[in-house]
């Protein structure tokens, strides 16, 4: 196997590992099963696949609303609005006054169209 190189969360826990293509291709392998398998996870994962440079910030240590906000192209009022939430609310969020907690995360990952997880894991 090729080098592969590992993308650490906020909490430098192993988030992603990216390998050859080569690499990606051969562990796939053509098995009609393992093609499956990975398409249901691919479907699974509802399209929380980010750009490289979405990922280097998160590496980088910003805060991870404000990296979706911002990839979504949205301002803190218009997030707000879709979340049901104070524009003040986001803004104190993003700059770690408050914590993402277990009952805004679902309002917020609904309105930035990603899991729930992707922004308590992260």
């Amino acid at each position: 196997m090729g080098k592969v190189q590992v993308i650490r969360n906020a909490k430098n826990e192993p988030a992603f590992a990216v390998v050859p293509w080569n690499d990606y291709v051969r562990l796939l392998g053509t098995d009609p099963e393992d093609l499956a398998l990975v398409a249901a996870a691919e479907d699974a994962r509802k399209d929380d696949r980010f750009s490289a440079e979405f990922t280097k910030r998160l590496v980088r240590g910003e805060n991870v609303l404000k990296v979706l906000r911002e990839w979504r192209g949205m301002t803190q009022e218009e997030l707000g609005a879709r979340a049901g939430l104070a524009k003040q609310y986001i803004s104190q969020i993003e700059t770690g006054r408050r914590n993402i907690g277990t009952k805004t995360a679902p309002a917020l990952a609904r309105a930035l169209d990603v899991r729930a997880e992707s922004l308590l894991d992260l």
